[in-house]
């Protein structure tokens, strides 16, 4: 899956797609149910959530419907939703 990285001001945005299409798929075992490799996609998932978790990336969630963006954090249970904003508090 190709995620795209955009820098935008001081921010690097990226647009989930189907790896993260909301809030709720943050947690490594959330994968979507038509994933044809869901252990690979969890491997692949699981960097992914720590380099954004240290680089600070601006998440943009295609699919839901209450949250538009939101930044995640390393906890003792892994990484997790830090905290959530529209994507117009970036300009």
């Amino acid at each position: 899956m190709m995620i795209p990285h955009i820098r935008y001001k001081d921010h690097t945005v990226c647009y989930m797609a189907d790896l993260l299409p909301s809030v709720h798929h943050v947690p490594l075992p959330w994968v979507m149910a038509y994933d044809t490799r869901p252990l690979l996609t969890m491997q692949e998932k699981a960097t992914f959530l720590t380099q954004a978790a240290d680089e600070r990336y601006v998440l943009v969630f295609e699919h839901d419907n209450v949250n538009q963006c939101g930044t995640l954090e390393r906890t003792e249970k892994g990484v997790r939703l830090a905290g959530t904003l529209p994507l117009s508090d970036l300009g």
